[in-house]
């Protein structure tokens, strides 16, 4: 996950989070937890179009969009306006980072530098249609192979 219990405490405190956790444990509805797998997931749902998954290291940024995400999820329909939009604005900033007009920043282990746009990993299959490019057999040899 790319953010915890501790990283919402930090950002909206104590007081918020255990406010949070006693509405929860009331309506018998999702933890602290689930919300901040659900927000994780969303937030992969975004990302994973120009990022490998997992990401080695969580940049600050998108700790903070996962828990505004968790912590309007775990408001419900009682979210106030300052939550609503946090969430809304956690949103837009994903959907720039997948139409590639914005970037998280992802650090590289080795050098501790920000990277500009790390290169997201090729499949290790090729899609349907498309020719195999390397590896053991190359197109001439398979060109020779029998079809089914």
């Amino acid at each position: 996950m790319y953010a915890d219990r501790n990283g919402m405490v930090l950002r909206f405190g104590e007081r918020e989070i255990k406010q949070l956790e006693v509405n929860i444990q009331a309506e018998g509805s999702m933890s602290v937890d689930a919300a901040l797998q659900d927000a994780c997931e969303e937030v992969d749902g975004y990302i994973a179009v120009r990022y490998s998954l997992p990401i080695a290291e969580t940049p600050q940024n998108l700790k903070r969009l996962v828990c505004d995400i968790a912590r309007y999820k775990l408001w419900k329909s009682r979210a106030s306006d300052e939550v609503r939009k946090r969430y809304e604005d956690a949103i837009a900033f994903l959907r720039r980072v997948a139409d590639n007009k914005a970037s998280l920043l992802i650090k590289d282990a080795a050098t501790n530098e920000t990277l500009a746009d790390p290169p997201k990993q090729q499949p290790s299959t090729a899609p349907v249609g498309t020719s195999y490019t390397g590896g053991v057999f190359g197109d001439s040899i398979l060109n020779n192979m029998p079809s089914i």
